[in-house]
């Protein structure tokens, strides 16, 4: 047996079935555009922004340009400039990074070109940049500073964007595979490749193994920071078709990886994502239907100390006619059951250990229940009627 693989059955046994957390999946504004998949999402200060990518189902690949600012505080999308890379025409698996004051965008699937831009959106304007020193496409980079990083292969770049230079660093000792996932934590960067996840640490220009990703996803995945840890959220699992809803949490000063609440939307790959402050952001994607869907993280939702998750259960799930809940060591709690637009549509509760909600005219499709326990939330996740 490969090492790699001993060492993730041990993670996923220590700290998945154990120690299961809760989180909380908000669904936001759509994106304000069409739906689609690989295409980007950066932060800049305190907006987010997303845009190009293409959608190619049952007819022809339609690359898109266009270029949205989200605003956290009025839960709203503006478009803005369009992407002026590829002669204007757009592109998709480009290379982004989103510092302080600007974004930078470039390289992609079309025109196998070196073409690297900044925006500025204090003129909501786009400008020539200095060139990627290789073709970037399908690949993930991440940001310490003011400066950028992406790999190709084993070879490592750094992007100084007060200087507009681009520097090559030390081989990485490990290559890396197409759509990978990065994120960046306390001054540190985390790639994953397939099971595989690496350390850098750019004051040493080192790299360093960590706790192998324990979950399905082998590509196509979204990563992004919240609270001094890194996420990583759906994906595909070894064929395009073999998507999933899985969100795993890592927690550098110890090394380990612990299964989140899975995403609410659907199972998708080719999402874009980015962290404003202490929120988290994904949105897009595709399953073989493109998605506009967008959706907040709240890693700090937490479990009450009243609750155990290995001792609570949601059956049937997915259920046809009624679903049962049962706690172990809760005796007096309630059940919300949401749609995904957040509006409440059944609540249920219990003088004993369980209880039985009955789908009555639920349509088929995912919904959200809580769990609420002396007037407080201590648990959520999806749940599906067929």
């Amino acid at each position: 047996m490969r090492l790699e693989l001993l060492l993730a059955i041990i993670v996923t046994l220590l700290f998945n079935e154990s120690t299961m957390a809760t989180s909380s999946w908000i669904q936001r504004a759509d994106f304000g555009s069409v739906g689609r998949h690989r295409g980007m999402g950066i932060a800049i200060g305190n907006k987010g922004y997303m845009g190009l990518g293409h959608y190619n189902g049952a007819g022809p690949n339609i690359i898109l340009k266009d270029w949205w600012q989200f605003d956290p505080s009025t839960n709203s999308w503006t478009q803005k400039a369009d992407y002026v890379g590829n002669n204007g025409n757009g592109n998709y698996a480009v290379l982004s990074f989103g510092m302080e004051k600007h974004g930078f965008v470039g390289g992609g699937q079309i025109g196998s070109s070196t073409e690297f831009y900044k925006y500025d959106p204090l003129t909501n304007n786009w400008s020539q940049a200095a060139n990627l020193p290789t073709v970037a496409m399908n690949t993930e980079g991440f940001v310490i500073g003011t400066k950028g990083y992406y790999m190709d292969g084993s070879s490592v770049y750094e992007y100084d964007a007060q200087l507009d230079v681009w520097t090559t660093k030390n081989n990485a000792p490990f290559s890396i595979s197409i759509w990978p996932a990065t994120f960046t934590v306390d001054g540190k960067g985390y790639v994953k490749t397939s099971s595989s996840f690496w350390e850098y640490k750019p004051a040493s220009d080192q790299w360093i193994a960590r706790a192998p990703f324990p979950g399905l996803s082998t590509g196509g995945a979204v990563g992004f920071h919240q609270s001094n840890k890194g996420y990583i959220v759906s994906g595909y699992a070894g064929s395009l078709g073999n998507v999933n809803s899985e969100t795993w949490e890592f927690n550098p000063a110890t090394n380990t990886w612990l299964a989140q609440t899975e995403f609410y939307g659907s199972s998708r790959r080719f999402s874009s994502g980015f962290t404003i402050g202490n929120k988290a952001y994904i949105g897009t994607g595709t399953n073989g239907t493109n998605f506009n869907d967008f959706w907040e993280f709240d890693a700090l939702a937490g479990l009450s100390e009243m609750f155990d998750p290995n001792k609570f259960k949601c059956f049937p799930n997915p259920a046809t006619n009624f679903v049962n809940f049962q706690s172990e060591n809760l005796s007096d709690f309630q059940v919300q059951v949401f749609n995904l637009k957040g509006e409440l549509l059944n609540h249920s509760e219990t003088q004993s250990n369980s209880l039985r909600i009955t789908r009555n005219n639920l349509t088929s499709g995912t919904y959200i229940y809580k769990v609420v326990s002396e007037g407080k939330i201590v648990y959520s996740n999806k749940l599906i009627f067929q």
